[in-house]
């Protein structure tokens, strides 16, 4: 597996409030898939990884994500 590049806009709740946000995380995915949920997968394990960092009253929501080319 390599590391590839995936931006991830999320949200982060509190209460009544809200915070837009981004990243481009670099995510372990295979070179080749047969599937189209691998990133996902990873996505929600980066999301939980998250949320264990933040206060018990926040929450995050993943609002959108995609693979970032590598153009050289």
């Amino acid at each position: 597996m390599r590391t590839f590049k995936t931006y991830i806009s999320f949200v982060v709740q509190k209460g009544e409030q809200h915070v837009h946000d981004s990243v481009v995380a670099d995510l372990a995915l295979p070179k080749y898939s047969f599937y189209l949920d691998n990133t996902s997968q990873q996505v929600l394990q980066w999301a939980e990884e998250q949320q264990k960092q933040l206060p018990h009253n926040e929450k995050l929501v993943v609002l959108n994500f995609f693979n970032v080319s590598d153009v050289r």
